[in-house]
């Protein structure tokens, strides 16, 4: 049985989560959060963190995709995937865009041209997480429009393919650009946003009388509301472009 087939053979119904979908993808993020914290800190397990950060993101970005999907008019299995089938395809569509990451890296690395080449690597968790430069804002952009197209490839029982994905980038360029430069431009503006609530969160962190407990709760709610904003508002854009798209091209 191909990947696929066993991905859909598992679709069952799932419960309603009311006035509370828009939170479905927050426990993902919060744990993303949650493990990047631990791989900043250095040691054994720096990589396994950064690798369980990534699942966990790539799991709340299959969510999103679901619900904006649905929201758009749209019809999509997604959602009622187990979490071993949503893992399965995990394993199908974060490898080869992780070998495209390394690949855009070293190459802006040897040429000499990008002050921050290790910025491109940072394009799959720039989708919810603050970047550091414009050109990594728009590479991240970039990023989750592939992915976007590789998730639905599996919605519509193909095998996710990353040069399939790019192609199908290329033929809708006309929907898909101007997208992707409107969620490189909602990241831009929403970095000097978060910095002024980075500013107050450290601010209140310097506090005393305050328990530490109430000040790591302070600063972790900072960081995954931001996650959930900035990837909710990256989705929405590309999934409109994306039905804006089919609407006018046929598939190929």
């Amino acid at each position: 049985m191909s990947d696929v087939q066993s991905l859909r053979s598992s679709i069952k119904t799932t419960a309603s989560y009311g006035p509370f979908r828009l939170l479905e993808a927050v426990p993902w993020l919060m744990l993303a959060s949650s493990m990047r914290f631990v791989a900043y800190g250095g040691g054994v397990l720096a990589i396994p963190a950064i690798i369980v950060a990534n699942l966990a993101l790539l799991l709340a970005f299959i969510i999103v995709v679901w619900r904006m999907v649905r929201f758009s008019g749209g019809r999509s299995g997604l959602g009622e995937l187990g979490l071993r089938d949503q893992l399965a395809m995990a394993r199908t569509v974060l490898l080869p865009v992780f070998g495209m990451l390394a690949l855009a890296a070293a190459l802006a690395s040897l040429s000499g041209g990008f002050v921050h080449p290790h910025v491109l690597m940072l394009g799959f968790d720039a989708i919810a997480f603050d970047q550091v430069t414009d050109i990594g804002r728009l590479w991240s952009a970039i990023v989750a429009a592939v992915m976007l197209i590789m998730v639905l490839q599996v919605d519509g029982e193909a095998r996710p393919s990353l040069w399939r994905a790019l192609r199908e980038l290329a033929w809708r360029w006309r929907r898909l650009v101007p997208a992707i430069a409107m969620v490189t431009a909602a990241h831009m503006l929403l970095h000097p946003v978060q910095g002024v609530f980075r500013r107050l969160v450290y601010e209140f962190m310097l506090l005393d009388g305050v328990s530490n407990g109430l000040k790591l709760f302070a600063y972790f709610s900072f960081v995954f509301s931001f996650a959930s904003i900035r990837l909710w508002l990256t989705i929405a854009i590309l999934v409109l472009a994306l039905r804006r798209s089919h609407q006018q091209l046929p598939p190929r």
